[in-house]
């Protein structure tokens, strides 16, 4: 329980980060790119890795590391382009409600992860409450069939990567130094995306400007905490993976919800309300089930 309440701090916290990032008009690019750098080196330290190792790491632990890794950069990417195209509402419910795929295909793949009509309900629970708690009525029409389907591909992109994040669990990934290693190696390849991404930019000093590194470098450890602890939360529990999943992101949303409520002062709707509350009943009948 302790891992999964840590992945869930580790989420919330690089949320705020970028809230903070905005307040003080820092390039979300900047500390992006250097958080990768952060969170693959921790990974490697936290390992006790040696080049030696690193050669010797399974291919099969490889290629789902290169996949995501590289999701991670390019969804970037596409959040960006979604939220000027489709709007912010759209983009947001895409990339929350992306949680459904690794929770089903857990029950699918998981021999520990059985099916049962009391979990079902749960799920859809969790399903009901993160829309209604991230919802937001869209402010402009959208007239372009591609503009509609940027939040679809950022919904299956990102369900994608947690799927391939719940695969590597299940059949490669069994203990803490593990976890380490392959978050060492999913976000190297992040970051040789984000060496790509260093060529673009027009003032590339200013990425080694206090705020930028500071910000980054705790968003790479946060970024590093959520995926380590999350897979150790699989592991620890594994008698109802989907359940856990549907925990961690319930958790992230709602904790994110009630900091943004209470220290950045953002507004609500009646159907925001109503999915905070939804989210506070499921999240402990969650816990109870567990």
């Amino acid at each position: 329980m302790l891992y999964l309440l840590l992945s869930i701090i580790s989420s919330v916290v690089i949320l705020i980060i970028f809230k903070v990032t905005e307040k003080y008009d820092i390039p979300i690019i900047h500390p992006i790119i250097i958080n990768y750098f952060i969170a693959s080196a921790f990974g490697f330290f936290n390992a006790g890795l040696t080049p030696a190792d690193v050669a010797n790491i399974p291919l099969n632990w490889v290629w789902p590391a290169a996949i995501i890794g590289s999701i991670f950069v390019f969804t970037f990417f596409l959040i960006g382009l979604s939220t000027r195209k489709a709007g912010i509402a759209l983009t947001t419910v895409a990339s929350k409600m992306s949680f459904v795929f690794p929770m089903f295909f857990s029950i699918l793949i998981d021999d520990n992860d059985h099916y049962t009509h009391t979990k079902l309900i749960l799920l859809i629970m969790a399903i009901v409450a993160v829309f209604l708690t991230v919802f937001k009525k869209r402010r402009k029409s959208i007239e372009s069939l591609f503009i509609m389907l940027l939040p679809a591909m950022l919904f299956v992109f990102l369900g994608l990567a947690d799927s391939l994040i719940k695969f590597s669990q299940t059949f490669y990934i069994k203990n803490p130094n593990a976890s380490s290693t392959f978050s060492f190696l999913l976000f190297g390849f992040s970051a040789i995306w984000s060496i790509v991404l260093i060529f673009f930019q027009k003032n590339r000093a200013t990425i080694l400007k206090p705020k930028a590194l500071i910000s980054g470098t705790l968003m790479g450890l946060a970024n590093f905490g959520s995926l380590y602890f999350l897979i150790n939360a699989l592991n620890e529990l594994l008698i109802n993976n989907s359940i856990v999943i549907a925990l961690n992101n319930t958790g992230v949303v709602l904790t994110s919800v009630i900091i943004a409520l209470w220290f950045f002062r953002e507004k609500v709707t009646l159907l925001n309300k109503i999915g905070i509350m939804l989210s506070i009943i499921t999240f402990f009948v969650l816990m109870v089930f567990l």
